[in-house]
């Protein structure tokens, strides 16, 4: 019998087709792995967030979450009424608590905020609101605290509006900041985000649980804002 030569076009196929699904499988884990790293920096930077305003909140605020800091240039004046959750993250900027412009950047997000120049450097740059790519994150602003009273303490639907402040005793299950979702979806190929809790945990939500391109300002985010 003559040995054969070479591989059939059968097995040759065969061949390819399962070197296709290793690089496949590779690269599938490859950029899990990545996605998770960045998920990690995300709960990170939320975490750092956290510890700034456990600072902020005695030492700049009278122990009360989320004033309406009417002194920043550019936010809270009759001029430029707005201050979302941006704005009152950016506080630990302005008041250097939390220097670094990149932990106010989800890594999974397409944002940048300039190494800090549209954070502005005592107050929304411009006399406006910050851009919408200075910031991440979404989190208590100024009209957050009536919105949580109405929605869920059921008080009277003209708090919704009001500009309140209120005591560092929200309850622990309550978000209190979370990858921003207003907007284009910026959470990459997991659709997913980081929530951040009065007691500190981070909890991870996929589509099932929150819709990424609407989640924040409805539902269990109903007083979160960017």
């Amino acid at each position: 019998m003559r040995k054969r030569a070479g591989l059939t076009l059968a097995e040759l196929l065969i061949g390819v087709f399962a070197l296709a699904i290793a690089a496949g499988l590779l690269c599938y884990g490859v950029h899990a792995k990545r996605d998770e790293a960045m998920r990690i920096r995300c709960r990170n930077s939320l975490n750092q967030l956290a510890k700034g305003m456990a600072t902020y909140v005695p030492d700049c605020a009278d122990n009360r979450f989320y004033p309406w800091p009417a002194a920043r240039p550019g936010c809270g004046t009759k001029a430029s009424p707005d201050f979302g959750g941006a704005e009152w993250l950016t506080m630990l900027y302005w008041t250097k608590i939390i220097p670094d412009p990149g932990v106010y950047i989800c890594p999974m997000s397409p944002d940048e905020n300039g190494e800090g120049t549209k954070l502005g450097s005592e107050g929304c740059p411009g006399g406006k609101p910050l851009p919408e790519d200075a910031v991440s994150y979404a989190s208590l602003g100024d009209r957050s605290v009536g919105i949580y009273l109405v929605s869920k303490m059921e008080k009277a639907a003209a708090y919704a509006t009001s500009k309140l402040a209120i005591r560092d005793d929200f309850p622990p299950n309550e978000p209190m900041m979370c990858d921003d979702t207003e907007g284009a979806v910026n959470h990459g190929r997991a659709r997913s985000m980081n929530v951040l809790f009065f007691d500190s945990h981070v909890e991870y939500w996929t589509h099932t649980r929150v819709d990424l391109e609407t989640g924040v300002g409805r539902g269990d985010l109903c007083a979160l804002r960017n």
